[in-house]
């Protein structure tokens, strides 16, 4: 049955108002140094920016920051950012319906050891974009932590090729697993194994029963492709960030540590100066 639009639209609003509001207060609790509280603001600011993407796209009023990029005021590399994330967060709420009651409905019969968590996609959707906030912010907590671009962009690429497989035409499709290749995907699990401070474990439990339905699901397929597509445009945009060079509007970007609640730049030759 066809979700009324007032429901559809008042879900968009609530997913807006959610992304405004991360990452979580309990998180900035944590925050011990000055430096880990402004990467707090920092990360609520990106959400908060997100969280204006979201309600506009929704809305027949012009982007304030697509304004404001046309007016040079900011690179148009970052509204293209938020542009691609907020697409791949859309497409992972679709799809989150789509597959949420099938995924509840099979682990309830599975009788597993620990207790289901989630009463509807949206409270699903809700936990997933928590989750994706505390990743970003507990590497500051961390006694130390290396985020190295190189090895980002390194497990970007190495993803992409261990989930999708590009045609002919130059369009994209999600590969299923016995034709997936075995030497990406173990590069891929070790380089996000070390990125990740904390395991995802519900949102990688959804992914992984996705991707087994998928092959006789036709209405999971119909959303995970999209959704894989859309993650991944995302993340080559990242990579793309990487390498971009410094301008009047782009601040280049480099590697750099978090030790015992301090930011620690690597600077052009790639070592961290205190």
């Amino acid at each position: 049955m066809k979700e009324p639009t007032d429901t559809k639209k008042q879900k968009y609003q609530l997913i807006g108002d959610y992304l405004a509001q991360l990452p979580s207060d309990r998180l900035l609790s944590q925050a011990k140094t000055d430096e880990q509280g402004i990467e707090w603001l920092r990360l609520r600011f990106n959400y908060g920016l997100l969280s204006v993407f979201w309600k506009e796209s929704h809305s027949i009023r012009h982007n304030p920051l697509e304004v404001i990029a046309d007016n040079k005021q900011i690179d148009p590399h970052i509204c293209e950012h938020y542009r691609r994330w907020m697409n791949y967060l859309m497409s992972l709420w679709e799809f989150v319906q789509v597959a949420e009651p099938q995924f509840r409905e099979k682990y309830l019969k599975a009788n597993l050891p620990f207790k289901y968590p989630f009463q509807s996609p949206l409270e699903m959707f809700f936990a997933f974009l928590e989750e994706e906030a505390e990743d970003e912010f507990l590497p500051c907590l961390q006694n130390h932590y290396e985020k190295s671009l190189p090895k980002i962009k390194k497990m970007i690429n190495s993803g992409k090729k261990s989930h999708l497989v590009e045609n002919k035409n130059g369009t994209t499709k999600l590969v299923l697993d016995e034709q997936r290749n075995s030497i990406e995907v173990k590069k891929y699990k070790l380089l996000e194994k070390r990125h990740f401070v904390k395991e995802r474990r519900w949102y990688f439990l959804f992914i992984t029963f996705c991707r087994r339905e998928s092959k006789s699901n036709r209405r999971i397929k119909e959303n995970f492709d999209p959704f894989m597509t859309a993650f991944y445009e995302f993340q080559n945009h990242i990579g793309t960030s990487i390498r971009k060079r410094k301008s009047a509007t782009w601040e280049k970007s480099y590697s750099y540590a978090w030790k015992k609640g301090t930011k620690v730049s690597a600077g052009k030759g790639g070592s961290y100066s205190a």
